[in-house]
């Protein structure tokens, strides 16, 4: 089973050989093993592809490091994908470090599937001065899927995080490439990774948190107004999202209704009942979301596209 781990990176030529590290002691923990880092540099404009040229000829792990200068990482994660050579596939980012036990704790779940699995795994602060963000540590393995019809009772978005996910060959083959339009460097903003797994989930796939297969995150994001500004990004993302999908699963609207039903309670209160202490609101969050939504019925005039095919 050979193993691809994917790698989008800009402007983080400093931090960029911590990532990489990472990824080379947990190869060297779960060896002997056939894998390779993908590495893609999204438009740099510091010294990252002396930096990556420079870890390559001083380390013994298979590479391939690739160039996409048009921006979006939507579109780096596709040129990664048409190159990667693995049946498995795992992401990350170059903010992030990997457990050293990561690789082996992927491997055993992908080796006990008997379906297509998009699986992400925990998420603890790389940083503990960092806000706690883009995160995840929960000690609970968890399962969405349509079969469940978990959209009607629990909400996917967050649950997962792009800096750790991992999926067979065979999903992408499926449900073919990231949608170019989300994500950081796109005109939807963000989203990227949450447009995967809605789309997953709508085609049947399930959708799986496990508590060990471990990244540590350097996002880097300390104050109020860095985590304020981040969850507007993400909720304009998510307004795209819903309007995408919104014929496919109505259920996704689920999380408006709650958002609508606390927006009411903080009109009356005239409190935040979300987040006071970052000043971000249910109503900054409903409001962000159509911004998305309209968004992105503005981009395609009414008309919902369907992602072209993988090439």
């Amino acid at each position: 089973m050979k193993l691809s781990i994917i790698v989008v990176t800009k402007n983080r030529a400093r931090d960029l050989a911590r990532c990489l590290d990472s990824i080379a002691a947990a190869f060297g923990v779960a060896a002997p093993l056939d894998g390779e880092i993908v590495i893609v540099d999204n438009g740099s404009t510091d010294n990252t592809a002396a930096v990556i040229d420079g870890w390559a000829r001083a380390n013994g792990v298979p590479m391939q490091a690739l160039s996409q200068p048009a921006p979006g990482r939507s579109r780096a994660l596709n040129s990664a994908l048409r190159a990667a050579k693995g049946d498995v596939l795992a992401f990350t980012d170059d903010d992030c470090q990997l457990h050293p036990e990561y690789v082996n704790d992927l491997l055993r779940h992908a080796a006990a599937d008997t379906d297509l699995i998009l699986r992400g795994g925990r998420i603890e602060l790389g940083d503990p001065t960092d806000l706690p963000f883009t995160i995840n540590t929960s000690t609970t393995p968890k399962r969405w899927s349509r079969a469940l019809d978990s959209t009607r009772y629990d909400y996917i978005a967050g649950e997962l995080n792009g800096c750790n996910l991992t999926m067979r060959r065979a999903l992408v083959e499926r449900l073919g490439p990231f949608d170019e339009n989300f994500g950081p460097g796109s005109r939807m903003g963000s989203g990227d990774d949450a447009e995967y797994m809605f789309r997953a989930y709508v085609n049947g796939i399930t959708l799986e948190y496990v508590p060990d297969m471990t990244v540590f995150h350097h996002h880097g994001r300390k104050t109020n107004e860095e985590g304020r500004a981040l969850l507007l990004r993400y909720a304009i993302g998510w307004g795209g999202l819903k309007v995408k999908y919104l014929f496919q699963h109505p259920p996704f609207l689920y999380q408006t209704y709650l958002d609508l039903r606390e927006v009411l309670k903080e009109i009356i209160t005239n409190t935040n009942t979300l987040l006071p202490d970052i000043g971000f609101s249910h109503r900054d969050s409903l409001l962000c979301e159509m911004r998305g939504a309209l968004r992105y019925l503005l981009m395609y005039k009414g008309s919902v596209p369907t992602p072209r095919p993988f090439l």
